[in-house]
């Protein structure tokens, strides 16, 4: 489509005050495209060659087989450092370095695999019924291609294995009522073209491509936080791109409106109180 890896800088630089919050303290695993999206691609964990300004930290990763340096992004600069390495999309851990234990979100990905997107909107809304029944209140952004990201705030005060099985009992509640659009079933044969409501990405190291990073594809669509009463009928993932996401957040932030996303670094639920409620639900 034209864009140049200048176009991909100069867009970081501009969503930087709205991206950056989600990158602070966190280790970050890299995907990198240096010969653009059409040519080979590469994850980098280990990053030991960081310029000596940014940066990096020392964790056990890999299933606990190995040390790691990840990479740390705090500011503009590092931002626009990882852009210059052909870094499109970036993948963050749940937690901070100072709580690699206790995840800031619980996340439920609903992945099409060439499910009707419609059907990824419907599910979306029953999640947040569901959320509001709970008195629980997620936040929802596009994935950057067709699936949709909805996210609960844990505030770091849960383990992983915790924010796993609240993903896990939410995406089984949603299935029992939507079964013949929604699965837990991994095998993507076996969805039989229904939304995979994906609770595993919850854990230690597992990762989630981070609010506003531009996603390698046509078009260089956007991961897109999004108010719920954007999520309808009308609802078209390509419109948000590299072009338009950053005088979206301008335009919001002139109306006072902010980053409807940044919920998911708040406080946290109350873990306690939610399970005694999703109890009564199941009877």
């Amino acid at each position: 489509d034209g864009y140049s890896k200048g176009d991909l800088l100069a867009y970081y630089r501009e969503i930087a005050p709205w991206l950056l919050p989600y990158l602070k303290d966190r280790p970050l695993v890299l995907d990198r495209y240096p010969d653009g999206i059409t040519g080979k691609s590469f994850f980098q964990k280990n990053a030991p060659h960081a310029p000596s300004w940014m940066r990096t930290a020392t964790i056990w990763g890999d299933q606990g087989t190995r040390e790691l340096e990840y990479v740390l992004c705090d500011d503009v600069d590092g931002l626009l450092y990882l852009a210059n390495l052909a870094t499109i999309p970036l993948h963050l851990w749940a937690s901070r370095m100072d709580s690699l234990d206790r995840p800031d979100w619980c996340i439920l990905d609903l992945d099409p695999k060439g499910a009707p997107f419609e059907n990824v909107v419907e599910i979306a809304l029953a999640l947040r019924a569901l959320c509001d029944d709970l008195d629980l209140e997620p936040a929802i952004k596009t994935s950057g291609g067709e699936g949709m990201h909805v996210v609960l705030p844990l505030g770091a005060r849960y383990s992983h294995d915790q924010s796993r099985q609240l993903a896990e009992l939410l995406a089984n509640l949603i299935v029992a009522e939507r079964p013949k659009i929604a699965t837990v079933e991994r095998n993507v044969a076996a969805r039989r073209g229904r939304v995979y409501v994906d609770y595993l990405q919850n854990g230690r190291g597992k990762l989630l491509v981070s609010p506003f990073c531009v996603r390698p594809r046509p078009k260089a669509p956007v991961s897109t936080p999004l108010d719920w009463s954007e999520v309808g009928p009308k609802l078209d993932p390509k419109n948000f791109t590299i072009s338009t996401v950053p005088d979206r957040m301008k335009r919001r932030a002139k109306a006072k409106k902010g980053d409807p996303f940044a919920s998911v670094l708040g406080p946290g639920i109350d873990l306690e109180a939610t399970l005694t409620k999703l109890v009564a639900r199941m009877g």
